[in-house]
């Protein structure tokens, strides 16, 4: 979240009995130092475990070191495709628009990839999508239990 790429952290509810994915709260913010960020999500999450982008262990060390309860995302072979295939199969993602709007727009504006011709190919991009990261690494435990 320092350079081109912006910080996402995204607060999120997962009523398992409705299959329903509650995104109410967002951070979004470029340039900024890991203490900065850390002292945003402190009053956010509390003493709830924040799942992290593991590509930055270093970030990962320090956010723990400034007193979060974090891990790096695991990220295996088929991870991106599995964890994508099950926001597809919620019964509801619900976005509040005003307190998320850009975890709303990235999600409203996600599509596959397309070819030369304009058709759609089954590939997720890797582009605009942040806040999408944020939310699959945070639903991360839920997710990986196959058959959620």
């Amino acid at each position: 979240g320092y350079a081109a790429d912006p910080f996402a952290y995204n607060v999120c509810h997962y009523d398992k009995t409705r299959r329903r994915l509650y995104i109410f709260r967002e951070i979004h913010k470029v340039k900024l130092s890991n203490r900065a960020a850390a002292d945003l999500i402190k009053p956010e999450a509390g003493g709830a475990r924040i799942t992290c982008d593991s590509a930055e262990p270093k970030s990962v060390a320090d956010y723990k070191a400034f007193g979060l309860y974090c891990r790096g995302a695991a990220k295996p072979p088929g991870s991106v495709e599995y964890s994508m295939k099950w926001l597809g199969r919620l019964a509801a993602i619900v976005i509040d628009p005003e307190r998320c709007p850009r975890t709303a727009k990235e999600f409203s504006e996600y599509e596959f990839e397309r070819d030369k011709d304009g058709n759609l190919i089954s590939a997720y991009p890797d582009a605009k999508n942040h806040h999408i990261d944020a939310v699959r690494y945070g639903m991360q435990p839920v997710w990986k239990q196959r058959g959620e």
